[in-house]
């Protein structure tokens, strides 16, 4: 894995297509990542790896849950509860959505 800066993204994007040649590719900004490029191997199955990729990112939000469920007692909320959490998280991600 290798880490490219957002400004080498945008300047010289031949450097991130070599990187992603080798694996994959954090890309970073001021230091932090906040994006993790993949490369295609097989462009046929660019659904396949979309879906996964999804499923990975429902797998990493429903492990957030269960950590915080495990430390703040929420493991012993009512179903009226645990709906109003999920409407508030859903109302709260179309917020963030552009």
């Amino acid at each position: 894995m290798r880490l490219i800066s957002d400004r080498d993204l945008r300047n010289t994007p031949g450097k991130v297509r070599e990187a992603l040649a080798q694996g994959d590719v954090v890309v970073t900004s001021r230091g932090k990542p906040y994006a993790l490029m993949l490369p295609i191997t097989d462009p046929d199955r660019l659904d396949e790896a979309l879906l996964l990729a999804s499923r990975l990112r429902a797998q990493l939000a429903l492990s957030r849950i269960r950590a915080k469920a495990a430390t703040g007692d929420m493991d012993r909320m009512s179903m009226e509860d645990i709906d109003a959490e999920i409407r508030a998280e859903r109302r709260e991600r179309k917020a963030r959505t552009p």
